[in-house]
């Protein structure tokens, strides 16, 4: 077992210093397979859209119906996420957090030869998605095997392919909390006593879900100041549940930036604009909390790809920095969101 050095971060090409990591997106996707969500279309007329590979005929029916195109939910093309990673690159981008993780298709050797390619620094996730996504006999695993499990992806690699996690997540969880997903909760605060990792979350669809998350994980053992707690606009706060959230400690990733849906698709929460994202973050610097944002594109379907029209993992480098500086966002707090917090948050401690 080999315990990665306090202050260092966690690469699946080794340690990397923090001072390297440059513009950082902290939740990323560069291969998932999301088919266990897939949705047959109920209007005969759209079937055939449903099982095609995506393409400008369905395109635009697509990006309102995500779930029920199979093929969009499925990056596996190795030679596209390249040219997509370095699109991101180009724009001044340093470093993806890819949290694809046990249950989504993760692909270590292929993260490994993505970042030589690229010259990107890549962060790969560890743990179990939400409960849909949870491998045969999870039910069965001890909340010390998996514990087990995580350990060994962040110590001595992935499967045996020697290609090591750097984040714990991103841990899967809905509303209610399924059984299986407290263990895993329970099990990745373990994980992080022993190594010193980060962990990042995947909320319920819930308002309460993030706080009955933390609460779960720090009984457990976990650092609240150690938790990232994604998919903020996806869940749906006010400027009060914002600070609520806040003042636990976590922190606060809007991890959705460059969505274009006008809303979810199950019609839970409205999804807000990138302004309206940018409003919500200027309120939490304004608040003391500016220490405490992540900001990410959580590109996870081919509509999201820039390939298929969708802004891609270079949208935020290469536009929303820009509109940062438009909204009258300090250069220092430019540069906490996109560089400092990642960088204090992705190292081991």
């Amino acid at each position: 077992m080999t315990q990665i050095a306090a202050g260092q971060v966690q690469s699946v090409l080794g340690p990397v210093s923090p001072e390297d990591l440059g513009i950082t997106m902290m939740h990323e996707h560069l291969f998932i397979d999301l088919r266990q969500v897939f949705v047959e279309p109920d209007d005969p007329a759209e079937l055939a859209w449903g099982h095609a590979p995506l393409s400008i005929e369905n395109l635009s029916w697509t990006v309102m119906n995500w779930c029920k195109c199979e093929d969009n939910l499925v990056l596996d093309d190795a030679d596209l996420a390249i040219k997509e990673a370095m699109i991101f690159k180009h724009a001044g981008g340093g470093t993806l957090v890819d949290v694809t993780n046990v249950g989504l298709g993760r692909q270590p050797t292929q993260l490994r030869r993505i970042s030589e390619e690229t010259g990107l620094n890549i962060v790969m996730g560890a743990s179990y998605y939400h409960a849909l996504f949870h491998p045969p006999g999870t039910d069965d695993k001890t909340e010390e095997q998996i514990c087990e499990e995580i350990v060994t992806d962040l110590t001595e690699g992935v499967d045996e392919t020697g290609v090591c996690a750097g984040i714990i997540g991103e841990v899967g969880c809905t509303w209610p909390l399924h059984p299986n997903e407290g263990k895993v909760l329970r099990a990745s605060a373990r994980a992080q006593q022993r190594t010193g990792a980060p962990i990042t979350i995947h909320p319920g669809l819930h308002v309460d879900s993030p706080v009955q998350i933390i609460e779960e994980l720090v009984a457990a053992g976990a650092q609240a100041d150690r938790i990232v707690m994604g998919h903020i606009e996806r869940t749906g706060f006010n400027r009060e549940q914002l600070l609520n959230l806040a003042k636990t400690g976590c922190y606060l990733e809007f991890d959705w930036f460059g969505e274009v849906r006008p809303s979810f698709p199950y019609g839970i929460v409205n999804v807000p604009s990138d302004g309206e994202r940018l409003e919500a973050i200027a309120f939490l610097i304004s608040e003391g909390y500016g220490d405490r944002v992540l900001i990410s594109q959580d590109v996870c379907f081919k509509t999201r790809l820039a390939a298929f029209g969708g802004p891609g993992y270079g949208h935020i480098p290469r536009y929303v920095q820009g509109w940062m500086r438009a909204m009258r966002f300090s250069e220092s707090a430019i540069e906490g969101v996109l560089v400092g917090n990642p960088r204090r948050v992705l190292q081991f401690v």
